[in-house]
């Protein structure tokens, strides 16, 4: 059976535990499943998009030098009507940023347009993690992104935490200027009500005074 039967034959959307193995399969020495999803992606059928997405995230999770050669097929999936397989290619393709800046960058005005819009946690998060990456390519890049982060924190502040973890990634190349400024917006968080916002807060103070 190829991984198409396999994947119309799946629960939808929502079910990502079927990508998730065979992404696994893929990791264990199956490239053909890779090469077939990425194919799979631009199918008329959301399920098997969703589904062939979740598969090339798994393997991008752990090998995306695999998954890097495919980066511009992705990009029109940012398009597709369904959430998932959005915010699924936008994981993938920051996960991939270091390795294909130049096709990476193509999503900026995506992750942008979703934060501005009432585009739900998931969408939030990924447009959130994206960035992360993509300021983490280099100096330049973080200058442009530091902003877009900062401005996510008054607009989405139940996402801080998420953003935190952006400003983290990105702490290797951020010049001092923006080092101290990050060290002034954590100092507001070390006394949150909220635990993990605290945390947070605390964890990039321990890393900066490394710096």
């Amino acid at each position: 059976m190829s991984i198409l039967s396999k994947l119309q034959n799946n629960k939808g959307t929502v079910s990502s535990s079927l990508g998730k193995s065979l992404g696994q399969q893929v990791l264990k020495g199956d490239p053909d499943i890779l090469s077939e999803a990425i194919n799979l992606i631009s199918f008329d059928d959301k399920n098997v998009r969703s589904g062939a997405a979740k598969i090339i995230e798994t393997v991008a999770e752990k090998k995306p030098e695999y998954v890097s050669p495919y980066l511009s097929r992705l990009l029109p999936s940012l398009e597709v009507q369904e959430p998932q397989t959005r915010w699924v290619v936008l994981h993938v393709l920051g996960l991939c940023a270091k390795l294909e800046p130049q096709i990476s960058l193509k999503a900026f005005p995506k992750a942008e347009q979703f934060l501005k819009e009432n585009s739900g946690m998931c969408l939030w998060d990924r447009s959130i993690t994206y960035l992360g990456y993509i300021g983490s390519i280099s100096e330049k890049e973080a200058v442009k992104i530091f902003p877009i982060l900062e401005k996510c924190m008054v607009s989405i502040p139940e996402r801080i935490p998420r953003i935190f973890e952006g400003f983290e990634r990105m702490i290797p190349v951020l010049n001092s200027n923006l080092k101290t400024k990050l060290k002034g917006i954590s100092d507001k968080f070390t006394n949150n009500t909220s635990s993990t916002v605290k945390n947070w807060a605390k964890r990039l103070q321990k890393i900066l005074l490394k710096e």
